[in-house]
Order: structure tokens, then C-alpha cells, then sequence
């Protein structure tokens, strides 16, 4: 049986209010003070990912970042509503099956990004995001508008 972590308010006269964690052994009923994170109170804080951004003349407005291989874009960003004429087909067929699926919405000129969306590489999230030939993921900056 797993030994149950809690907490015990303890008023101390110089200290005032403290907080005392505790873990019970339910076979011996023994109590012994615990230590919070060792007993798996709380999870470990992910660091936030360092944010990149894209805009484009034709209205992109779009924050992202990079998670193992992927390249994911935030929920809130807003992709250019049209594609240009050399626009690679890939991003074309990547940005329409978006919309099917709801993930990609019409909004004020712009396609608005309704959840974070996974793509296989940063080059091809610019891609999908500005709707155009893109050379490489270098127009990801750290930060807006640079």
C-alpha cells in the first residue's frame, strides 16, 4: 500500500502560521515528517520554450517554437489568408486540411490558429504560416516585428 502524504497546520508563537508535511505508513500508522517534493506533491515545472516569431506584408502574425524535432505554433497566431502564386503545394494541401479540421479558422483577413499546431520542421510551419515559398526556417525571430 503507498504511504498518503498530507498536511498539518501547526501555529508556532514566534513564527505564526507553518505548514508541517507529514506521510503515514498505513501498515505501522507511524507518521514522519516528508519532504513535499520528494513524495511527489508536486510535478516538476517545464521550462517555457524560448518563443520565435514570424509576420509577413501579406498578414502573418505568428509565435512558435522548437520541440525535439518538431516545430510547434502557438495557439493565437494568425497565418496570411492567401497563398501566393508559388506557393509550394505541400503548404497549400498543410494549410487546407487545417481549416477542414477546424484548427485553422477565417478571422478578420486572416486565418486564426484555434490550438497549438505540430509541424515536422520550422521551415515547414513558416511555410503554412506565411502561405508562400519559404528558403529555410531562418525568418524565426526571437522577437516580434525584427
Amino acid at each position: 500500500m503507498a504511504k498518503e502524504v498530507y498536511l498539518r497546520k501547526i501555529i508556532h508563537n514566534t513564527h505564526g502560521e507553518l505548514y508541517q508535511f507529514l506521510q503515514l505508513d498505513p501498515a505501522s500508522g507511524e507518521e514522519r515528517a516528508a519532504s513535499p517534493f520528494e513524495a511527489g506533491m508536486f510535478k516538476e515545472l517545464e521550462q517555457e520554450p524560448e518563443l520565435l516569431y514570424i509576420q509577413s506584408k501579406r498578414g502573418a502574425d505568428a509565435a512558435g517554437y522548437c520541440k525535439g524535432q518538431c516545430f510547434v505554433v502557438k495557439q493565437g497566431s494568425k497565418f496570411a489568408a492567401t497563398t501566393s502564386p508559388k506557393c509550394p503545394k505541400k503548404y497549400v494541401r498543410s494549410r487546407e486540411k487545417l481549416m477542414l479540421e477546424k484548427r485553422l479558422i477565417p478571422f478578420q483577413n486572416q486565418l486564426l490558429v484555434m490550438e497549438d499546431i505540430e509541424f515536422d520542421s520550422p521551415q515547414a510551419a513558416m511555410g503554412a504560416a506565411i502561405g508562400g515559398w519559404v528558403r529555410g526556417a531562418h525568418d524565426w525571430k526571437e522577437k516580434p516585428g525584427t
